[in-house]
């Protein structure tokens, strides 16, 4: 069986670095060089996205957390297949071409759009670049599948009521319903948006990192002479850091504070390369910390080994969910507000805007007091999703036909 997975860093593209013209790189560079300094005199943080990627040869393909979305989804994929072999064809999002269609159609037996915030919806209401695949996606002939996919919208900007979309928008996501065969969400956000819209049955499946598994199968390791407790900040992004750079003083002041009143030890947790500017920013404000830089399966390991998570990005909740961690997670998306509804516990999320250090230190003391309540909420609200899971993934399977998959 022959699979191609649409998804948001290819195998063969993560943690490549991307190497600017020199020119580019100087400038980079300075303007890099001067906005540390301007960091290291004012005590607040001070990054230009772009130049920093420059100056440092990075590129937007290390974000472990869309990194396990497409190991779960293969995990998954050949769970459902069982005994047969299946071989997997990798597709970045936006790589979708004529020629591409046409080789897919020769040879492919499913298509998968793995999981993600593949729907982008902006703060008036237009879509993102989705929508520019859905002349790709009609053209494919075998079963097209989309697998934990979710929406973004972030919470820096108004966000529109989804049931006030613009027309345009509206044909477009029942548009895209209709070029899929199946489709499983990650969260209930999403399914409303798709059945405000669209006629085809949606199920609500989760996030594939929810199931995904570890190496380490039990959590091993939790500190006993004191408390373990993961940071992860969001960084990834000029529309992250707009929302980080603010916070970052009362952030700042709540780690300090839980250090000095629970005597924890702190691991910060990369999820993304360009979070390596925040932990030079925490340590120079005092934060002491262990860095977990891992690949993806390694990083989820890592979890298992924490009493709780103070965190922003979404996968960080949903890393922490998948060991039975209770986190706090300070919200720049919607789709994080979402998630904690989903599981139960919408307490864990706390929207940027309430992040005053009064209400950080309320709410992540209440939360730490009720973690083992928390962990327990979440290992049962992870059951049914699970199993929804498993169901969605037959159906995709029984649908590919008992000549592909012997069933």
């Amino acid at each position: 069986m022959k699979v191609w997975l649409y998804t948001t860093i290819p195998e063969n593209d993560q943690f490549q670095p991307l190497v600017r013209p020199p020119y580019q790189r100087a400038k980079s560079t300075v303007r890099y060089a001067a906005d540390r300094l301007w960091t290291n005199l004012s005590g607040r943080l001070q990054v230009d996205d772009f130049h920093y990627q420059v100056a440092n040869n990075l590129a937007d393909n290390s974000n472990r957390g869309d990194i396990a979305i497409r190991i779960a989804v293969r995990q998954q994929i050949s769970d459902a297949i069982g005994q047969r072999r299946v071989e997997f064809v990798e597709l970045k999002w936006g790589g979708l071409t004529n020629e591409i269609v046409d080789e897919i159609n020769d040879e492919c037996d499913l298509f998968v759009i793995g999981g993600g915030g593949y729907v982008f919806i902006f703060g008036d209401g237009s879509g993102g670049r989705s929508f520019d695949d859905i002349p790709y996606l009609k053209k494919i002939r075998c079963p097209v599948v989309a697998y934990g996919i979710g929406m973004n919208r972030l919470m820096h900007e108004a966000v529109r009521d989804l049931r006030d979309l613009p027309i345009e928008t509206q044909n477009k996501i029942r548009d895209l319903a209709a070029t899929c065969d199946h489709i499983g969400v990650r969260d209930a956000d999403t399914l409303e948006l798709l059945n405000l819209y669209s006629d085809k049955p949606v199920s609500l499946i989760g996030d594939p990192v929810l199931f995904l598994r570890p190496i380490q199968p039990i959590a091993t390791g939790k500190s006993i002479s004191g408390y373990s407790v993961g940071i992860n900040l969001a960084a990834h992004g000029w529309r992250a850091l707009t929302t980080l750079k603010p916070l970052l003083p009362s952030i700042v002041q709540l780690l300090k504070h839980v250090q000095s009143s629970h005597g924890v030890t702190y691991t910060y947790l990369l999820h993304h390369d360009f979070e390596e500017i925040v932990v030079s920013f925490l340590r120079k404000q005092g934060i002491q910390m262990k860095v977990m830089r891992a690949d993806a399966l390694q990083l989820l390991d890592s979890y298992g080994t924490l009493d709780f998570v103070i965190c922003q990005m979404l996968h960080s909740c949903i890393f922490s969910t998948n060991r039975g961690v209770p986190f706090l997670n300070i919200a720049y998306d919607q789709k994080s507000v979402a998630f904690c509804e989903l599981l139960g516990v919408p307490q864990c999320a706390l929207p940027h805007w309430d992040a005053t250090i009064a209400n950080l230190k309320s709410r992540c003391g209440e939360l730490f007091e009720s973690r083992v309540a928390i962990s327990n909420t979440l290992v049962t609200r992870k059951m049914p999703l699970e199993l929804a899971q498993k169901e969605f993934m037959q159906k995709v399977i029984a649908s590919v036909g008992s000549s592909v998959t012997g069933i």
